[in-house]
């Protein structure tokens, strides 16, 4: 297989990952004259006997690698065209969007969808586990038309809402019939959810005249959102580096993962009470004046769809009713 002008696929996949272990820096193509990073790459490469015929090419892939612009490919002397693409994606290396032509999905039939080129691709995730009815579902296509040729687009402040927002805050409360809910809160994403729970959490507590007591706890492997407070909120490392997080009012306990994090011969439940003494402890040593709630995922998605163990939430939920925490 060929790569960048005629470059083994094999060598420059090598050559990546060693840039990578690295850990440059996004670098742009004028660096490379200089003694900086991509350099340091250039002169790796000509030092390893490997790639002695590569060397003609190292200064091409080292653009490519570290620069921070979309590289370019000549696909005649005429024609020059942008490899990668414009968008700024969730969820993707840097190096991607700009050496990578994406994957580009055009349509769906049911649980499957098909790329630009008609490949056939099981949609195993669902979109992003929000198309459980299927890609292109009759009922949900009919009442989606109906509802843009009557009303594309209204909004709900000062009091004005729409006759469908109505109808499903009213269906979501009659679900709980254990404990009424008093009202529905919508918002056009999970990270927006989540933020907006923080913000409702902060502002229930001043009104009670508690103004400390405003820090979060999270779990480690959480997934909440990718917003700033979302993102502090989830127990991922790739979501913070970089990016100055979590925030400080954000903490992080025990992730309930039986099979992984158990002690020997320790049960499901033994591991769920120690887990809750973990969190009492936290919230003791910061101070239980300083906490106003404890969330989490039913079942932890992208940390691994981690179901939690035996009595896990009931402890848990004793403890945060111990020290009044609100429960997200």
């Amino acid at each position: 297989m060929v790569g960048y002008h005629g470059l083994s696929r094999n060598i420059e996949l090598e050559i990546r990952q060693w840039a990578d272990r690295r850990v440059f820096r996004p670098l742009s193509l004028a660096t490379i004259a200089g003694e900086g990073q991509a350099g340091i790459l250039i002169k790796h490469v000509a030092t390893d006997a490997r790639f002695q015929k590569c060397v003609p090419f190292a200064t091409s892939i080292a653009a490519r690698m570290m620069s921070s612009e979309a590289s370019l490919l000549s696909g005649t002397t005429e024609e020059k065209e942008f490899k990668g693409h414009d968008m700024l994606a969730p969820f993707t290396a840097g190096w991607q969007s700009t050496d990578l032509h994406p994957l580009v999905i055009e349509k769906s039939e049911g649980s499957f969808v098909y790329d630009i080129n008609g490949k056939k691709y099981l949609d195993a995730l669902a979109g992003l586990w929000s198309t459980s009815l299927g890609g292109n579902e009759p009922r949900l296509i009919a009442a989606a038309t109906t509802q843009l040729n009557e009303l594309p687009f209204y909004h709900s402040f000062w009091n004005r809402t729409t006759k469908p927002s109505l109808d499903l805050a009213k269906e979501i409360l009659d679900i709980f019939t254990s404990r009424k809910m008093g009202k529905v809160f919508f918002t056009n994403s999970g990270s927006e959810a989540n933020d907006s729970q923080v913000k409702l959490v902060w502002y229930y507590n001043n009104a009670l005249g508690r103004p400390n007591k405003k820090k979060i706890i999270a779990r480690y492997k959480s997934y909440h959102g990718s917003t700033l407070v979302a993102a502090s909120l989830s127990g991922l490392p790739a979501l913070h580096q970089k990016f100055d997080l979590p925030a400080p009012f954000v903490l992080h306990t025990d992730c309930p993962h039986y099979w992984r994090f158990h002690l020997p011969g320790e049960t499901e439940e033994e591991f769920s009470t120690r887990l809750a003494n973990n969190l009492e402890n936290l919230i003791l040593k910061e101070g239980p004046d300083t906490i106003a709630a404890f969330i989490a995922e039913p079942v932890m998605g992208a940390g691994g769809v981690i179901l939690p163990p035996k009595t896990y939430f009931e402890k848990v939920s004793i403890v945060g009713s111990q020290f009044s925490l609100l429960s997200i």
